[in-house]
């Protein structure tokens, strides 16, 4: 086939030019897609169990708990699983779509619930919707965003996950306490048609390539294909590679880069979700306050979440190492010192708010690291190793094996601060989130990328000995 028969089948192969394609498919719209889909609000507060589920008022805490690590959990055995099939899959439109559609779902039946069952299956559909949905959105935005940039970006992103984990007790409490329990809902329905309507106009940008913008873009690309052919066939020492796709995510994390980065996010999840199941019900039974009261007392903790793309720009300039290593280490004092907050006082009130927000900022200014640390690793291990990751890379498990250890973190964070609170009290709880910072911040020091020079050459005699 010349170059003429090939141009004229192509042609006829591609579908007419969307509309507003370029806009659809620009990485600004992309973005503002993804940030959308995850800022959902779904929120239980602790009120509604009691009203509606007709749980005990002394249980309120055991069953926040319950549901917090019921969808986490769920997240957790779905954000590897989603990741494989996302980067095997042709779109990761079509799993970004399906997942609005389960998390809808997932909202009506939290809405016509009157028992403590119908809570926890919405949780557990909440929780494949969401895993599924941050995978896509990550992998979207991977492909989207070019390595230098990718900090600031999932910044953005970042910023939306953490404002809809935090914001939903504070918007929920807002408009529970002034229109009751359907108003929640009915207050989020027009924000999930809003996220499904930019969902089905977004246009990836692999398949906005199909559209040249000349014929000249075209010629190029007809052009380029034949060197690329020249060059794949002479690599048949490459081929026992399929047998160690099956354990890419076990690859990844015998990276040092990778594991810490993945520790690291399992820590902030944790810390996250420790106070999303306790801070409600400390600022109860400590200032008597009501459910918004109870929404508000997040506000300090989710404001720093929206300066996550100036955190991630930062990362992009300076690295990780010492973004994360000084967040860590700042936390510790600001963990431990919420301790002090023990009874009902305007100067304390006003030392917990400040607390929580410096708690915020630290939190989310290294969030960003974390994740480009491991982008950052697995393109070095494609470069040394070409094909390691498989025929299609694996830029959604590598953001899956992220999320999984976030998911971690929020599952085990109620068990841990409803355990220690109820045990040992509020500073004992803090106190001991305090020592596990302390613990994480010294191998922030090992990011980057020096002295992996050790397990590259162990990766390639694994690989010769293959």
């Amino acid at each position: 086939m010349n170059t003429c028969d090939l141009k004229r089948f192509k042609r006829t192969r591609i579908k007419k030019r969307p509309w507003l394609l370029k806009i659809r498919s620009s990485t600004s719209f992309i973005v503002a897609a993804v940030w959308m889909s995850t800022f959902t609000i779904v929120p239980v507060m602790p009120t509604a169990l009691v009203t509606r589920a007709g749980i005990e008022y002394s249980d309120r805490e055991y069953w926040v708990s319950v549901l917090l690590m019921s969808e986490a959990g769920t997240s957790l055995l779905f954000c590897p699983i989603f990741g494989y099939l996302v980067d095997r899959g042709r779109t990761r439109r079509l799993p970004f779509i399906g997942a609005l559609l389960i998390l809808t779902g997932c909202m009506i039946i939290l809405q016509l619930s009157q028992s403590i069952a119908g809570f926890v299956t919405a949780r557990l559909l909440q929780g494949v919707a969401g895993a599924l949905v941050v995978v896509a959105a990550f992998a979207l935005i991977g492909d989207a965003v070019p390595q230098e940039r990718l900090g600031q970006t999932i910044g953005y992103l970042g910023s939306a996950i953490a404002s809809g984990f935090l914001l939903g007790p504070f918007l929920g409490g807002v408009v529970y306490n002034s229109g009751g329990y359907n108003a929640v809902f009915w207050f989020s329905y027009p924000i999930l048609a809003l996220d499904m309507v930019m969902r089905l106009v977004l246009v990836e940008k692999k398949v906005a390539a199909q559209w040249a913008e000349s014929s000249d873009d075209l010629e190029s690309d007809l052009e380029t294909e034949p060197r690329i052919a020249r060059v794949e066939p002479p690599e048949p020492q490459q081929q026992p590679q399929p047998r160690r796709r099956g354990i890419v995510m076990f690859r990844m994390l015998k990276r040092r880069r990778v594991f810490i980065s993945s520790w690291a996010l399992l820590v902030q999840g944790l810390l996250l979700s420790a106070f999303d199941a306790t801070l409600p019900i400390f600022v109860e039974t400590t200032f008597g306050w009501n459910a918004l009261g109870m929404g508000l007392i997040f506000l300090p903790m989710a404001v720093p979440a929206f300066f996550e793309p100036p955190f991630g720009f930062i990362t992009d300039r300076i690295g990780a190492r010492w973004i994360s290593f000084s967040c860590f280490v700042l936390l510790i004092p600001s963990l431990i010192c919420l301790r002090f907050v023990s009874q009902h006082s305007n100067e304390q009130i006003a030392l917990l708010v400040c607390l929580l927000f410096l708690i915020g900022v630290f939190i989310h200014a290294c969030a960003p690291a974390m994740y480009v640390e491991t982008q950052q690793a697995l393109t070095t291990m494609e470069l040394e190793s070409p094909g390691i990751l498989g025929p299609k890379g694996a830029v959604a498990q590598g953001f899956g094996l992220q999320s999984m250890c976030q998911f971690a973190g929020i599952f085990f964070g109620p068990l841990w601060g409803g355990f220690v609170e109820v045990r040992f009290g509020w500073g004992a709880m803090t106190g001991s989130l305090g020592v596990l910072v302390a613990l994480t911040a010294m191998p922030m020091l090992w990011l980057g990328d020096g002295g992996e020079s050790g397990e590259n050459e162990e990766e390639r005699g694994e690989g010769a000995r293959e």
